[in-house]
């Protein structure tokens, strides 16, 4: 049922952002830190981008460094994300008690590994 919510969101985006975009669906389901991957027109993504400088969305896979991993990506534009962790903070709190363990105290960007 969560793949088809997620399907239907990301189709419902699609529709509304008024882009003409070729979409490649990668579900998000054990792993939070997944992204819908997208081909945008080119004015779409400069404006994607920009918007995601502007809420905050600097980093790129490729800024992270060795060991980490990117994480929160943008909405606006998947290339972009909020910050770069270590790979056991990948998780969202209710991800973590849906599977029974507890969220740890510390947290990168909103993100918990699951103890």
């Amino acid at each position: 049922m969560r793949k088809l919510w997620t399907f239907l969101l990301a189709a419902t985006f699609s529709v509304i952002g008024g882009y003409s975009a070729t979409a490649g669906v990668r579900f998000i389901t054990d792993v939070p830190y997944n992204t819908i991957e997208s081909v945008v027109s080119s004015s779409a993504s400069e404006s994607g981008q920009s918007r995601c400088a502007a809420a905050g969305y600097t980093k790129t896979v490729d800024s992270c460094s060795r060991g980490k991993i990117a994480v929160r990506p943008c909405p606006y534009n998947s290339r972009y994300f909020k910050a770069c962790c270590e790979p056991k903070y990948k998780h969202s709190k209710e991800y973590c008690y849906k599977k029974g363990k507890t969220p740890s105290r510390h947290s990168c960007a909103g993100m918990y590994a699951c103890e």
